[in-house]
């Protein structure tokens, strides 16, 4: 039997399409260099091969023992874990939307359209989630430049024509009743910032500021069409730097890693010193933000408007209170009084209002949960035998991971006031769908981890 015949023969015992090429490709390769061993021991070219087919068992039984390893595989266990998730933020919403009800009708009305509203979300993110986990992420190998351009055009070309603002900040977009948030759809950047840093390997110091650009494109893109906020920009560049730091360890530039990060950190430093600087010489409502927060910590710059200080104080002990006279375990009703006084902040804060309604145990559940699927994520990334599956997976992870601990810092004091989001959690559509795409990226890398396998690439530093 010939080589063609033989897999041709394997491919017919292989269900799945691409499983089916990857294992033919790996066969013909062992193969090929067995009847090139043959031939330097003399064997011509043709009874090397004939020799080295039969060398490797009957086609059927190697078929059906390669369909068995090489097919695509779903993670049963971070799917569950994804839908205790999911049954969790739905639970939360009960007892929240009918405490907040109850005594306030005006302020309780508020969460109405999220009683029902926040199901339909979850079931339609389950849903694209499964059809994410379906894709073939690997579209983003050496495509991740001209993809990652198309979006940030289409972002900033949509958002500075068609956006709306509020505040002066161009936060949605609405197409034909559907609303969309620039916030939520720039998570979707990360991945593709991760296939860049993938697709720039081996290019030297060169690729170095080329991967600048790339880093602060989203933050030109929102500054632009009117939506830069400090918040923001910070998100997006610790975000990117933690990717780039992965991929730096991994030595894929060959480049000497303490200068490029002492550059990094200099860098990093001084332009989050030139915004601080900006805002605080400004007087918008960020500004302001800041100045107060700093003003807890002792520290003044330039006078404060006293209304300001005493609105955003309002807040901050609105937050503070509900978590003082939150119960263990179930609703406090002095804790929702005061939560029915500020229900349109809680959008934001939504630990307060789970606090309230729930009980201080409900918030612990939720926050070691969502950081335990952070880890779950990061877990199931380094594992991967494709790097490109890896830095992709590790983007989802950061994704998820910054936004709990930014959302939990905000809540409890520790990071200035600003609109926050609790990944499944929070009350936004967008949000949430974004945080099941990025899982169902995370669940399509598991799906593919043994059909797209690919070695570290080998590389040298450079002093």
């Amino acid at each position: 039997m010939g080589i063609e015949e033989y897999l041709a023969e394997i491919k017919n015992q292989i269900r799945d399409k691409t499983a089916r090429e990857f294992a033919s490709n790996e066969l013909k390769a062992h193969i090929e260099d067995r009847a090139e061993g043959l031939q330097k021991k003399g064997m011509d070219h043709d009874s090397a091969v004939l020799q080295a087919v039969k060398e490797m068992g009957d086609p059927v039984s190697v078929g059906v023992d390669l369909d068995r390893i090489h097919r695509p595989r779903l993670e049963w266990k971070f799917l569950l874990y994804v839908i205790y998730i999911s049954i969790l933020s739905v639970g939360v919403m009960y007892p929240m939307y009918f405490a907040m009800n109850s005594g306030n009708i005006t302020n309780g009305d508020y969460f109405r359209p999220f009683l029902f509203g926040k199901i339909f979300t979850v079931l339609l993110g389950l849903v694209v989630m499964v059809i994410v986990y379906r894709l073939d992420y690997t579209i983003l190998a050496g495509r991740s430049c001209k993809i990652a351009a198309v979006f940030l055009i289409l972002m900033t070309v949509s958002f500075y024509f068609f956006g709306w603002q509020i505040n002066g900040v161009t936060w949605f977009l609405c197409i034909r009743g559907l609303t969309f948030s620039s916030r939520a759809l720039f998570l979707m950047y990360l991945p593709m910032f991760a296939g860049i840093l993938y697709d720039y390997r081996n290019k030297g110091v060169d690729a170095l500021f080329k991967i600048f650009l790339w880093m602060i494109a989203p933050v030109v893109s929102a500054r632009i069409y009117g939506d830069i906020t400090l918040p923001f920009a910070i998100f997006m560049l610790f975000s990117e730097s933690i990717l780039f730091m992965i991929a730096l360890n991994k030595n894929w530039y060959r480049v000497n890693n303490l200068k490029v990060l002492t550059g990094m950190g200099i860098g990093f430093a001084a332009s989050l010193a030139l915004f601080i600087l900006r805002i605080m010489n400004s007087s918008d409502y960020q500004k302001m933000r800041l100045k107060i927060w700093l003003l807890h910590y002792g520290l003044t710059f330039g006078s404060v408007d006293t209304t300001d200080v005493e609105y955003m104080n309002y807040i901050n002990r609105c937050l503070d209170n509900i978590f003082l006279r939150s119960r263990f375990i179930g609703k406090s009703e002095s804790a929702i009084e005061v939560a029915q006084n500020m229900s349109e902040s809680l959008a934001d804060y939504i630990l307060a209002t789970i606090a309230a309604t729930c009980g201080k145990l409900a918030v612990a559940v939720i926050i070691i949960s969502l950081i335990a699927l952070a880890v779950y994520v990061f877990s199931i990334s380094i594992k991967q035998k494709n790097i490109l599956g890896s830095i992709v997976g590790c983007s989802c992870g950061i994704v998820i991971a910054v936004q709990v601990v930014s959302n939990i810092m905000i809540v409890f004091g520790f990071l200035p006031l600003a609109a926050t989001t609790l990944p499944f959690f929070s009350l936004g559509v967008n949000d949430i769908m974004a945080g099941y795409i990025l899982l169902g990226l995370v669940m399509s890398i598991y799906r593919y981890q043994d059909i797209r396998v690919e070695k570290e690439p080998v590389t040298t530093l450079l002093a």
